[in-house]
């Protein structure tokens, strides 16, 4: 009864729909199997990044003066302010290891930190154990600057999702807020960093 079944659903499948099938259920293993689950899902992800646009806000906000005083640490041990970091572009990215979605645009920074850096700041922030984020670092051969807070997070750049990437001009005002994967490496937030630089 069985091997009836299957042979008649064989027959009516097409190549091309047996190898979608077969790529449905390769994929949902992946997923089931914890060791595998969060590359898989980042996968995943990455093939629909293309759907997620930046955009600006409606109006730019103000940096708070508190901001500046916002406390970090490299994964040297070196201490910075915020406020090293302003009078430039800066794109600020919140992000964790175990965040499928996080490893799914970080592919795309890491890009825009490649072609950028000299013109723009960077901060990739994350919460995470020093020891856990140098493995993934050494793991997925990450160039790009890494730092842990030191202090708690300003209220006007607090978050409680990740990912989340905020972009905040030279003259210190917060341009964008986005939550979940983005197409950072895009046409569009190329011409929105460019026009930064420009002004600078």
């Amino acid at each position: 009864m069985t091997m009836r079944f299957f042979e008649k659903y064989l027959a009516r499948k097409s190549k091309l729909g047996l190898i979608f099938n077969a790529a449905v259920v390769i994929l949902a293993i992946f997923i089931m199997i914890p060791q595998t689950r969060k590359a898989t899902t980042a996968l995943m992800l990455r093939a629909t990044i293309f759907i997620y646009q930046p955009s600006l806000l409606a109006k730019p906000i103000p940096l708070q003066a508190d901001v500046e005083q916002w406390q970090l640490r490299t994964l040297d041990g070196d201490t910075c302010q915020f406020a090293d970091f302003l009078g430039k572009p800066l794109i600020i990215n919140y992000w964790a290891s175990w965040c499928a979605p996080c490893i799914a645009e970080m592919g795309q920074f890491e890009k825009l930190y490649a072609d950028y850096a000299d013109d723009v700041n960077f901060l990739f922030i994350s919460n995470e154990k020093k020891s856990d984020i140098l493995k993934f670092q050494k793991r997925k051969k990450i160039q790009m600057p890494i730092y842990q807070a030191i202090n708690n997070y300003p209220q006007q750049l607090s978050a409680n999702t990740l990912p989340v990437t905020f972009i905040i001009s030279p003259d210190r005002n917060i341009l964008m807020r986005k939550s979940g994967i983005v197409q950072w490496n895009g046409k569009r937030m190329r011409n929105i960093i460019r026009q930064l630089i420009d002004k600078n």
